[in-house]
């Protein structure tokens, strides 16, 4: 930890204490399964959308428009597959060739375009691309997050807003092809109303991921509250972002970021560790450093899934999917 930011030890003590309660390990963009549905839905239908960047474009009853929508949708997923495998590749990192990402059954998976045989490489993680506050310190914007460092900002609210700026310079950003894969928004626990957070408190094997959620929740207030009287106070026109930009980082960092590897609760974003979806006892194990060969025989067609550790409270908090333990506000 740099020594700067311990300069109010009590308050950097609190934070860190607050940042561990979220018990975030390592954790992915997009998992399977429905989503939270609001009480009274008399569909029961979850979103079931994970690569959002299309949504809403097909909406409406012609079967032919939405036929459109959704083939668009596929040549464009296609296209940002492909300018992410270049950029990938070109900043030191491997992707295996047999690769190739669809949206099947309403979500967007990483599959087998061939079959790979066990002990291939998948992927090898390039050391340059790794999110954090020390590329947040090296970019264009560097002086902004030192004196975020210098008033002891927490750490994660660092790595939020660089997250944050880089989304909203668009093509300009370094990070971009990583950027279109990432979902825009989250049907998560921190989309729920009071009146229904109390309902999910109700519901048999609720009360961890309620709790879980509260936590969540409390955190994010801190953080915003934080850059409200701190930040954009004196933030130039482009640090100036709305609380809903700040969800959408939070989200970001809560379920694609890794922990730090020296264990003192700051996060990272590390591309594609965090691009295929969860699996429970998957034979692939989630990892962001060194590389990845494959753990058994892939037939073409089969998906690539990570199991990413996750417990079934932060399945449902993360990523609104019902679990064995709890279905969320589904009756």
């Amino acid at each position: 930890v740099d020594p700067r930011r311990i300069s109010h030890h009590h308050n950097s003590m609190a934070r860190k204490d607050l940042l561990r309660g979220l018990i975030l390990v390592a954790l992915l963009c997009a998992v399977s399964g429905q989503f939270f549905v609001n009480l009274g839905d008399k569909k029961k239908e979850g979103s079931g959308e994970v690569d959002t960047r299309a949504a809403g474009g097909a909406g409406g009853s012609d079967v032919g428009a939405a036929g459109g929508a959704a083939t668009d949708q596929a040549t464009q997923l296609l296209e940002d597959w492909t300018a992410f495998i270049k950029w990938f590749r070109s900043n030191g990192g491997i992707i295996s060739s047999k690769l190739t990402v669809k949206v099947r059954n309403g979500r967007q998976g990483v599959y087998f375009k061939e079959r790979m045989r066990r002990g291939e490489t998948i992927v090898s993680f390039p050391r340059n691309l790794r999110l954090d506050e020390k590329t947040a310190m090296k970019g264009k914007a560097g002086h902004i997050f030192q004196r975020l460092k210098n008033e002891d900002a927490f750490p994660d609210l660092i790595v939020i807003l660089h997250l944050v700026h880089e989304r909203s310079l668009g093509k300009d950003s370094f990070w971009n092809p990583y950027f279109k894969l990432l979902r825009t928004n989250y049907n998560n626990i921190m989309g729920l109303t009071e009146p229904q957070m109390k309902t999910l408190l109700r519901r048999p094997g609720c009360e961890n991921t309620y709790n879980l959620g509260v936590m969540m929740r409390r955190t994010f207030n801190n953080f915003y509250e934080f850059y409200k009287k701190n930040v954009e106070t004196w933030a130039p026109p482009e640090f100036l972002f709305s609380r809903d930009d700040l969800m959408w980082g939070f989200n970001t960092l809560v379920t694609c970021g890794w922990g730090q590897q020296g264990g003192n609760g700051d996060k990272l974003m590390v591309p594609f560790s965090d691009i295929p979806n969860h699996r429970r006892e998957s034979a692939q194990k989630a990892s962001n450093r060194g590389f990845i060969s494959a753990a058994k025989e892939y037939q073409a067609g089969e998906e690539l899934t990570f199991d990413y550790g996750l417990l079934n409270d932060a399945v449902l908090a993360y990523y609104g999917q019902p679990t064995p333990d709890c279905r969320g506000l589904k009756r």
